[in-house]
């Protein structure tokens, strides 16, 4: 796994004691170490801690995290002030990274901080979604995000360039002293010759008591201030751990289970580790890696333990109750999701090469307008006043629909611990949903409603000379170059995708891919139609069984770009994505199965004849 500032477990090293330090004040620290937002975490992008569920307290003050005994600055107490992470403590170290700290801090160097987390619980974040945080409404950026639900707070650094970028470090001391790390600033607090000789005596005390064999316990008890008495007992219960003891099986949990670490054991399971890393990101991957689940059941008792409930001892009845927490479901809903929508964005469409995409906000008619400004800009004589032009509107109406389709998992599945089945129906739905999408783009496109294809609106050719070749082809660009409006003025569009079924794929690479068709005897040689346009070939041209007499291996078609609106698809609110619902066990009583409702809301329709050319093909 990769090493990252906010999951170190930082383990301090001992100090000794210094008779320099013990008889002066030492200066003082007040850090603000996070401030509530999003932080650029290296290796990890975006992340924010939840400041109500991390335990605070006495903490090491490092420097760079840097947690042996030369990067050792002091310590001090964290705590939660007004929705920020603040640090006061003391430089209580006698080290060069302390006196390099103390150095720059002098001269005016403007340090930031960075925290070390031992982390508990996280959950991912969505980019885009918008959260209420410490105080704050965040939105999480792009890429998603890593939120700390759980920590605990084990050192603060001091850095050149904090992953907050609002951190600082604030430091003082007395005004000279008898030691080169006293800065120039006021003194904060004083600290009488009797605080300093009770100082003294308490480290002498720990020093006895540890000796040589604890250093460790020696160093975390001068840093966290511990008295006699409670130093004496932890080298005691260390003592005891120490004895030899019988043979005993262990079981360490590294990370508590909730549902997105569930949902990540789930993608592992069914060997869709990558899907997992794209969406839920490698550290959480890696947690669901660490739970050491084998099988469908060891996920049913995660579920379990993580909603608090008490394991059943029947296998049968351990699987029920697992599909009725709240964990077991949502994570198998977002698995399918996942699933689903990779294989949906991975289902090829040729008909985003060419269509225009619009959002509407309900199911009514909706109107496409594609405007034409009649007439050309004329000159403004000095102090005069621009004219009135018209606005001649071509329109057309359209409306979306629903389309969907459910998803069970019968609760046999999973104690037979059958995910392929799972997997590749949501998968299977995923590859659905964006045909159906092109299965009534092509369906609208073929039917021709209302001649949208027709030597009327200048963008049709049939006969002879409406084969596929190098004469047609340079015809059909010539004819879209030149689309004009009623008044006769240029549209300026530009020719950008030819369409073409399976069956005319040769001999449509062969015209925009070879060097050379022909030669000519008194001209210049070569091919000028090479990658003159985009080629995108569908099936769905040709598939006579499916759309009848309106498909053909023969006919071809010519578009501009999507942005001049040739045909239109639209989806409600701009979601381009399928959506999935969940319905628990109780959802059918015949049935004893979870099940996902999938449907999506998108319609088509033809737009701009004046934005497409074609040709019957011979």
């Amino acid at each position: 796994m990769k090493k990252n500032y906010f999951s170190e477990i930082v383990t301090l090293p001992p100090q000794p004691v210094n008779t320099i330090t013990a008889s002066r004040k030492l200066p003082t620290l007040e850090i603000v170490a996070y401030t509530g937002g999003f932080m650029n975490v290296p290796g990890w992008g975006p992340l924010c801690i939840d400041l109500n569920g991390l335990e605070a307290g006495q903490v090491a003050v490092l420097a760079d995290h840097d947690s042996n005994r030369s990067g050792v600055v002091g310590h001090g107490l964290a705590t939660v002030e007004g929705n920020r992470l603040v640090v006061r403590g003391q430089i209580s170290a006698d080290g060069e990274a302390a006196h390099q700290v103390v150095s720059a801090a002098k001269n005016g160097f403007p340090w930031q901080a960075s925290v070390g987390l031992q982390v508990i619980q996280s959950k991912r974040l969505r980019a885009g979604d918008t959260i209420e945080l410490n105080g704050r409404h965040l939105t999480v950026p792009d890429g998603g995000s890593i939120l700390v639900v759980k920590g605990k707070l084990r050192e603060v650094s001091i850095t050149a360039l904090g992953c907050d970028a609002d951190t600082s470090v604030n430091i003082a001391a007395m005004k000279k002293g008898v030691n080169s790390m006293e800065t120039t600033v006021e003194t904060k607090d004083v600290q009488t010759a009797d605080d300093i000789q009770v100082e003294a005596k308490r480290i002498a005390d720990i020093n006895a008591i540890c000796g040589d064999k604890y250093e460790d316990i020696r160093a975390k008890a001068i840093i966290e201030g511990w008295d006699e008495e409670r130093t004496r007992l932890t080298v005691l219960e260390a003592l005891r751990a120490s004895r030899p003891k019988a043979p005993a099986v262990h079981f360490q949990r590294q990370y508590a289970p909730n549902e997105t670490i569930i949902e990540a054991a789930l993608l592992n399971l069914m060997g869709m580790t990558s899907v997992g890393e794209k969406t839920l990101g490698a550290f959480t991957m890696e947690q669901a890696d660490r739970m050491g689940s084998t099988n469908m059941i060891d996920l049913c008792r995660a579920a379990l333990n993580a909603d608090g409930h008490v394991l059943p001892n029947n296998r049968m009845e351990l699987v029920r109750a697992a599909l009725s927490t709240y964990s077991l479901p949502t994570a198998l809903g977002n698995v399918a999701n996942k699933v689903m929508l990779d294989a949906y964005k991975e289902t090829p469409a040729t008909w985003r090469s060419f269509c225009a995409v619009r959002s509407v906000g309900d199911f009514k008619t909706q109107t496409a307008v594609r405007p034409t400004f009649t007439g050309q800009l004329q000159r403004v004589p000095k102090g005069g006043e621009l004219k009135h032009g018209s606005v001649e509107e071509w329109t057309v109406e359209y409306a979306i629909d629903t389309f969907g389709k459910m998803l069970s998992i019968d609760r046999r599945d999973i104690i037979n611990d059958d995910l392929s089945l799972f997997s590749d129906t949501a998968a299977s739905l995923g590859r659905a949903a964006m045909r159906k999408i092109s299965d009534l783009v092509y369906e609208v496109l073929l039917a021709n409603e209302g001649g949208f294809f027709s030597s009327g609106n200048n963008n049709y050719i049939d006969g002879a000379a409406s084969a596929l070749s190098v004469d047609s082809l340079s015809n059909m660009i010539t004819l879209l170059r030149t689309q004009r409006d009623a008044e006769g003025n240029d549209l300026d569009l530009k020719p950008a995708v030819l369409l073409v079924g399976p069956e005319l794929e040769t001999t449509a690479r062969a015209l925009l891919e070879s060097e050379f068709i022909q030669a000519q005897v008194d001209g210049p040689t070569g091919n000028s139609l090479r990658r003159a346009v985009r080629l995108e070939v569908e099936p769905r041209l040709s598939n006579t069984v499916k759309f009848g007499s309106t498909a053909s291996s023969h006919h071809w078609f010519l578009f501009a770009s999507p942005g001049d609106a040739a045909q239109i698809v639209a989806f409600l609110n701009g979601k381009q994505n399928p959506t999935t619902e969940f319905f628990g066990l109780d959802q059918d009583v015949n049935r004893l199965a979870v099940s996902w409702r999938v449907y999506h809301d998108f319609g088509t329709s033809m737009c701009d004849p004046r934005a497409a050319v074609r040709s019957k093909g011979q």
